[in-house]
């Protein structure tokens, strides 16, 4: 049984997190609103819609207002049935080895199975007297955690067992992904989030339901492991989900900013082969184009200044040797035995960072430039 001193706590930290947790939220949808978004993008914005307007609902101003059969439902497993089908959709949708025929079967399967867990609840819910008859918050968790009634019991297993599946599931996929990579970083802090969610849920809405809390492991621990394992999860899994576009927005602007100099040269030298931008274009898209622009530009201006494909010198094997080269070809400053084949990225190397080699390279040139001709005009 929660005491009202841990439930007041409990009310502290769902405010603060309400409040931190809504510039995110807002976030999310609004790059839904901007861009299209993938079906995990689409789900995970969900539950974060989900849990956050959950959480609101907690509040005694809004939860006084709501029938009690609504109550009930709510608290015995409507909305952890709904958080535990956009976590599936998502597990879904990260996979990544499925045909889009499969994809859609596969949807259709878990919308199926969230719709049998609701009426399941709904149901449970129904019959029992314990969740009909509580008139606050702290009365209906308690109902939950005590085990006494069993359309509670019924209602919590279920729809926690639901969630527990889901998060084992997305707990094997964030393994399998995760690597060095944003996406995979992420990947790797949802799995980990996944396993401290798992405990919180399993000793919560599976183990204490069944046991009513008499045994020593609820009597003693199930608080501590409760709040640790959840106040855990859900931190990395906040962390989890926010690291991708946020260190993939930050990569594209250091990139953006890498790229911006030799892009407005090639822009001055053709503009009519460079449209506008569209102002809605996402970072990430952007870098990528004008990643095309410089290519397009080195291809342009090689054919402007009959560059030979081939000469007896050969190019340099060294990326930022021949990332220097090409800077100071553009520049007119080109090496003796310069040709087309120099513009080619060295063995090994991709073309986005072949690219930005002499991005880097041409702004280097361009900053020792610049504090040539300041130099000169002290002197004057």
């Amino acid at each position: 049984m929660i005491d009202p001193s841990a439930w007041q706590v409990m009310q502290i930290v769902r405010i603060v997190f309400l409040l931190c947790f809504l510039p995110v939220l807002l976030y999310r949808i609004w790059r839904l609103w901007r861009q299209p978004a993938s079906a995990p993008a689409i789900a995970i914005t969900a539950f974060g819609v989900v849990m956050w307007f959950w959480l609101l609902l907690l509040s005694d101003f809004l939860w006084s207002v709501l029938p009690v059969q609504i109550r009930a439902a709510s608290m015995a497993g409507w909305f952890v049935t709904t958080v535990a089908a956009c976590v599936q959709i998502f597990v879904l949708g990260i996979s990544g080895s499925a045909s889009p025929a499969q994809m859609r079967r596969a949807w259709r399967i878990v919308l199926a199975i969230t719709a049998v867990v609701l009426v399941v609840v709904a149901v449970s819910a129904q019959h029992s007297q314990a969740l009909l008859a509580a008139e606050d918050l702290n009365e209906l968790t308690n109902a939950l955690l005590d085990g006494a009634d069993s359309g509670a019991v019924v209602a919590s297993v279920v729809s926690n067992g639901y969630l527990t599946a889901t998060l084992v599931q997305l707990i094997w996929v964030g393994y399998r992904h995760a690597d060095s990579t944003p996406v995979g970083t992420g990947l790797g802090l949802l799995a980990v989030a996944s396993l401290f969610e798992v405990v919180c849920v399993f000793v919560g809405g599976i183990w204490r339901p069944l046991t009513g809390g008499h045994d020593l492991i609820s009597a003693r621990y199930g608080m501590v492991l409760q709040s640790v394992s959840g106040g855990v999860g859900i931190t990395l899994m906040a962390v989890g989900f926010l690291w991708p576009p946020v260190v993939l927005r930050v990569q594209a602007r250091r990139h953006e900013r890498r790229l911006r100099p030799l892009h407005d040269e090639f822009v001055h030298l053709f503009p009519q082969l460079f449209p506008p931008m569209e102002s809605q274009i996402r970072l990430s898209d952007k870098v990528f184009e004008w990643s095309t622009h410089v290519q397009d530009g080195l291809t342009l201006l090689a054919q402007s200044r009959d560059l030979p494909l081939e000469t007896d010198t050969s190019a340099p094997e060294v990326k930022s040797a021949r990332a220097l080269a090409v800077a100071n070809w553009i520049v007119g400053q080109s090496n003796p035995g310069f040709s087309g084949e120099w513009l080619r990225a060295p063995a090994g190397v991709s073309d986005e960072a072949w690219v930005l080699a002499i991005a880097d390279a041409y702004r280097d040139h361009a900053e020792v430039r610049g504090h040539s001709e300041v130099n000169v005009s002290v002197c004057r």
